[in-house]
């Protein structure tokens, strides 16, 4: 039967991991993700959870340790913020590299200070490490058992970051319905290492890394291998999505992006994370007005899902990008995939770039509603400026 509980993001997120039946826990604290592994360390301590909670010096060891775990045969967690990502940044290379199924918590906090904007898992977007958004905290506990399912899968075995934006989602008190144990059991198998690492089988092991780092191949046919897990993770993560929505009664859109009021719309606005939220009420009050627009929620970074936006670019005649980000010199990170996955479509639709949110400011209903009604506007052919606008 299920239970409800009042809790706050990283409370939800520990969650996840428990009933994910987690056996190696890797734990270094940095604001605002610390209270996740001290969740977790108090479910260890009460024998909620039978696993090795480890706590590390630093972020570095923390990927490391997991990596190591993952390869021996545990199901590995760790989690962290902002600077404590980028400290990652090489053995989250390896991890992916050596197709190791870890799954990591992001709480975002931006790398210019300690508010959150997504620039903490942007700057990680090449690891090969698959990318999830949430927009709550019930979002961030059903995506957290999901990515163990979706990155244990034989056809992907990459590494899984849920992610949720720190402080306006981390420490935010609401409703969670937990899934029973038993039923995340079924949902979820034990997982199984693909790495020989007994003595006695070190032949095998020797042969298992010949195969698994292409010795004797082509030089780029690790990163080859890796792209096209990371596409085949398009399939798996629909498969997933739509089966944990048959048992759980909660799915989110197809698992790769989620639409809403989007049916008749003659322009989209897109968003990631919280601001999908605040997106929501801003869409709702607009089409009580009767103007035609609604928002694409994108939940999977990585993979990117070019095959939707090329359709959703058949439908609409404008499209509206919120990034909570920017690549200096280039310009918004999300913007710029969905420009590329339309260039191929016939009649490409209008795309609007929008800066919001980043360093922690502030994004309020009436913003997105403004940020909305300029993209309609340019759906139906008006001449609207700037072109790329910060809100």
């Amino acid at each position: 039967m299920e239970q409800w509980e009042v809790m706050v993001g990283n409370k939800a997120v520990a969650y996840s991991a428990m009933l994910s039946r987690v056996q190696y826990i890797s734990a270094f604290p940095i604001t605002p993700q610390t209270t996740i592994v001290q969740y977790l360390s108090d479910m260890v301590a009460n024998g909620m959870i039978d696993a090795e909670y480890v706590t590390v010096e630093g972020e570095l060891t923390a990927q490391a340790s997991a990596f190591t775990a993952s390869a021996a045969g545990c199901r590995a967690f760790t989690a962290t913020s902002g600077p404590g990502l980028l400290y990652m940044h090489h053995p989250m290379h390896v991890t992916a590299g050596a197709r190791l199924p870890v799954v990591m918590a992001v709480v975002h906090r931006g790398v210019k200070g300690m508010q959150p904007d997504h620039s903490d898992m942007m700057a990680q977007r090449d690891t090969s490490w698959m990318m999830y958004e949430c927009e709550h905290s019930q979002e961030l506990l059903d995506t957290g058992i999901m990515a163990y399912k979706i990155a244990e899968d034989e056809r992907v075995r990459l590494p899984t970051i849920f992610a949720g934006d720190g402080y306006i989602l981390s420490y935010t008190a609401e409703p969670v319905e937990l899934p029973p144990q038993e039923e995340v059991d079924d949902f979820l198998p034990p997982y199984k290492s693909q790495w020989p690492l007994l003595p006695e089988q070190m032949d095998k092991a020797m042969e298992f890394l010949m195969r698994q780092w292409g010795f004797g191949k082509d030089p780029q046919w690790l990163w080859q291998v890796q792209h096209e897990a990371m596409e085949n993770a398009k399939t798996v993560i629909k498969e997933v999505n739509e089966e944990y929505g048959k048992r759980f009664g909660r799915s989110y859109g197809n698992g790769l992006v989620q639409k809403y009021m989007c049916d008749d719309a003659e322009a989209v606005i897109v968003a990631m994370g919280t601001i999908a939220s605040t997106a929501r009420a801003a869409i709702r009050s607009l089409r009580k007005q009767g103007k035609k627009v609604g928002l694409v929620k994108l939940k999977s970074f990585k993979p990117f899902p070019r095959e939707e936006f090329q359709r959703i670019a058949e439908e609409v005649k404008a499209i509206g990008v919120i990034d909570r980000n920017i690549s200096c010199g280039t310009g918004g990170i999300v913007f710029g995939n969905i420009r590329d996955s339309i260039y191929d479509v016939e009649e490409r639709p209008r795309t609007l770039q929008f800066h919001a949110g980043l360093s922690g400011k502030e994004v309020k209903v009436g913003d997105l509603e403004k940020v909305a009604e300029k993209t309609l506007k340019a759906a139906q052919g008006e001449t609207v400026s700037p072109l790329v606008e910060w809100v």
